[in-house]
């Protein structure tokens, strides 16, 4: 996939890259963080990117 396809496809809901961040930090089985990983790295690149959209878009906690 190039580059320019990657950026303007559509990011993942907030709550779902929440999750997946999550699954990684618990005690999960290897091969469910690995796919949650792969999944991350597909659409961010690195998890430090997901993180930083994750922390970006909480509109909650702003509000709160």
């Amino acid at each position: 996939m190039k580059l320019e396809d990657k950026m303007n496809q559509e990011l993942p809901p907030w709550a779902l890259v929440k999750s997946w961040l999550n699954i990684l930090q618990k005690d999960t089985p290897q091969h469910v963080k690995d796919k949650r990983l792969k999944m991350l790295i597909y659409y961010f690149g690195s998890t430090k990117s997901a993180i930083s959209y994750v922390e970006e878009n909480d509109d909650y906690q702003r509000a709160s």
